[in-house]
């Protein structure tokens, strides 16, 4: 009876190795299904998906990314810029419940997505990675932040024509007629500014983006208005540091994070 107790014993103990073998581990899987991976935590700018994170739409207006440093992590809440130092244990990650931000005033919409942003990453509880989706687990009740990685070039390739763009004081769709366009391709941009057509390098990381010098041809513009719209659209890329892709739109952002232009697919 002993001899068939201690050989039950032994089955058990041998199972329960063979378990925790499988499943334990600090650094295995984190929230929503991911692995925990410090290097690509990281090595990425990661851009939150807004929908996916039950956090409303900003639209056009404003992009919330988190780029994590070797212990702070920082990126933009949609309007304000913010930083807070981070720790991570395996697929543990816990912030800093004093996030610091830049001061700008934040109104409507924005301000309130800004705001249950930043409440809800202090929560922040583990962390896990699948493919290019980032996903926070938070001890919040509206649930998890969910990101996804940026690759600048493949966002920015192709074709774009403008919506609008930025002229001081004010953004403005085309006059009326006249189409502007923009390639991205190996480090440069080109198109056509009106009645010109136009070129010069760009650099992309991340979720930023500086355009420029930019040069172009220089034939006259039939409509002063055109010959105007030209001069401004030129300046107004080059005044682009951000970029965000969304609903099919290309948006460059100003350091001030008004809009420089807007485009859409050609």
């Amino acid at each position: 009876m002993l001899r068939r107790s201690l050989a039950l014993l032994a089955v058990v103990l041998v199972a329960g190795s063979v378990l925790a073998a499988c499943g334990g581990g600090g650094g295995g899987d984190g929230g929503g299904g991911g692995r925990a991976d410090v290097s690509k935590l990281r090595g990425n700018e990661w851009v939150l998906d807004q929908e996916a994170s039950n956090l409303g739409t900003i639209g056009p207006t404003g992009t919330v990314t988190a780029r994590f440093g070797e212990n702070v992590v920082s990126g933009s809440a949609g309007c304000n810029n913010y930083s807070a130092p981070y720790e991570v244990d395996g697929s543990s990650l816990t912030l800093s419940a004093q996030i610091a931000t830049t001061q700008r005033l934040c109104a409507g919409l924005i301000g309130g997505v800004e705001s249950a942003y930043l409440a809800r990453l202090a929560k922040a509880r583990s962390y896990g990675i699948a493919g290019d989706v980032l996903t926070i687990e938070t001890s919040a009740k509206a649930g998890p932040l969910v990101y996804r990685a940026v690759n600048a070039d493949d966002a920015l390739a192709g074709k774009w024509e403008v919506l609008n763009s930025f002229r001081p004081g004010a953004v403005t769709s085309p006059v009326p007629g006249s189409t502007l366009t923009a390639e991205f391709a190996d480090g440069t941009i080109s198109g056509n500014s009106g009645c010109n057509q136009y070129t010069g390098p760009y650099e992309a990381s991340g979720t930023s983006i500086t355009i420029g010098p930019l040069a172009s041809t220089l034939r006259a513009c039939a409509d002063p208005a055109v010959g105007q719209q030209e001069t401004e659209y030129l300046a107004a890329l080059e005044l682009a540091r951000t970029f965000s892709v969304a609903g099919g739109n290309l948006n460059l952002f100003r350091e001030d994070g008004g809009i420089a232009v807007t485009f859409a697919k050609a």
